[in-house]
């Protein structure tokens, strides 16, 4: 799968995370996903030219909120697994930019 197409794949994870947050009315999972979908939407417009230091510091920083999100009880289960799948295609992506086998899902 392309670079870009694996971000999109990943904001559309996050799209529906973001779904999740407004049916249960959370506006803490609804500021965190935003700030997820910003940084994914970012490497989206600049996908030609995406490096893995990137990928890597969207990485870090979707697997915190969703750590985040997990440790806030009030945070529906389907918010953190969106972000879950989001964080399993972002490792996919850097797997394939460093060379690496991409494990099947």
């Amino acid at each position: 799968m392309s670079v870009k197409g694996q971000l999109r794949a990943c904001s559309d994870f996050l799209m529906v995370g973001m779904r999740a947050a407004e049916r249960a009315n959370s506006e803490t999972s609804k500021q965190v996903v935003r700030k997820c979908m910003d940084y994914v939407e970012l490497l989206v417009r600049q996908s030609e030219n995406v490096k893995a230091p990137e990928v890597e510091t969207t990485l870090a920083f979707v697997t915190k909120a969703a750590a985040e999100l997990q440790a806030d009880e009030a945070s529906a289960i389907q918010v953190i697994s969106a972000l879950r799948n989001a964080v399993g295609r972002l490792q996919a992506l850097r797997s394939e930019m460093k060379g690496g086998e991409v494990a099947p899902r």
